[in-house]
């Protein structure tokens, strides 16, 4: 498959040439992708470990929607080691398994409390891994793979030679991180039918130097996708011109309400807002942006005591603010 170059319409808005339909998803999840334009994932809150104040992690579900009828379509699950997860959390191995809904599942509205009691029936559509720092080393782990169908065995235990015949895609972080701005690359599988997995890179995502903290009380966070090529990446002052926003963008989204404030407050449970804004993006690509949605979930918002906390010798400190500085955050 050729690289992607941008080209403008008469709107003004950037597209990609025309790319390969071919793909390992499933019939279903073709024609549930081809038919969103955008979606809204609300992360679940987790009880005990909001009531812990974070001190027992509990694994992370999340919930999709489809922004036009209002339907919940997917359930997002994490899969980890509990003894990574409460040691090494946000930054521990994971599987994220992707579930269509079934017809037998309650009907539920954005915003309104989950029903605890439904399970998702079937097998996975697609697993999302990230192979993390498992051995309390803290790092942005800037590398995950999607891939079609279930994954077997342990998160990370593959240390980077996972089987890739059923690859859909990367997410990954270039040396630097982008500087002051997180850059991240979306790779798209290239040949279904080549058996190496090789991927292509086809966007770019950057997302903003401030977040989290206190801010993120009044401010939304917004991570813009532009279609892009190797020769970006090469061209530092050339990335930073890409057009960020226009084909997709991942939105982390500020509270609306008083109850939403609380849950920012109290818990790391978040709303994210995904467009898909450029009419020749494919199902495959759209696959790759939900996984990319969940890596930076775990990159960048999973953090406990992200708003205020206490140090070591009980002094209180309250935090306005997350920075990011060339691939680390401070």
């Amino acid at each position: 498959m050729d690289k992607k170059d941008e080209s403008t319409d008469t709107s003004g808005v950037a597209q990609a040439e025309p790319v390969s339909t071919a793909t390992l998803l499933d019939p279903r999840t073709v024609e549930v992708l081809s038919r969103m334009d955008s979606f809204f994932i609300q992360q679940r809150i987790r009880m005990v470990e909001a009531v812990s104040g974070g001190c027992i992690e509990q694994q992370n579900v999340y919930d999709v929607f489809d922004h036009e009828t209002k339907k919940r379509i997917m359930i997002i699950k994490e899969e980890s080691d509990g003894c990574s997860r409460c040691c090494c959390s946000p930054d521990h191995s994971i599987f994220v398994r992707f579930y269509h809904v079934g017809s037998d599942a309650p009907e539920l509205q954005p915003g309104q409390t989950v029903d605890w009691s439904y399970e998702p029936s079937g097998d996975p559509f697609m697993t999302f891994e990230r192979e993390g720092c498992d051995c309390c080393c803290k790092g942005l782990c800037p590398i995950g793979t999607l891939h079609a169908g279930d994954l077997t065995g342990r998160p990370g235990e593959a240390h980077g030679k996972r089987e890739r015949a059923k690859l859909i895609g990367e997410t990954i972080q270039p040396v630097g991180g982008g500087g002051f701005k997180p850059i991240m690359q979306l790779m798209d599988r290239a040949d279904p039918n080549e058996t190496t997995g090789r991927s292509e890179l086809f966007a770019a995502t950057r997302g903003p130097c401030l977040f989290g903290g206190c801010s993120k009380l009044c401010f939304s966070s917004e991570f813009g996708q532009a279609v892009a090529s190797d020769q970006d990446f090469g061209n530092v002052s050339k990335m930073h011109q890409l057009n960020f926003g226009n084909f997709a963008s991942i939105t982390k989204l500020k509270p609306k309400t008083m109850a939403q404030g609380a849950r920012e407050m109290f818990t790391d449970s978040d709303l994210y807002d995904v467009q898909f804004k450029n009419p020749s993006i494919t199902p495959q690509q759209k696959a790759n942006i939900l996984g990319q949605m969940v890596h930076l979930d775990y990159m960048f918002f999973e953090r406990d005591g992200d708003m205020c906390y206490f140090d070591g010798d009980g002094n209180f400190h309250l935090v306005f603010f997350n920075c990011f500085i060339y691939g680390c955050i401070h």
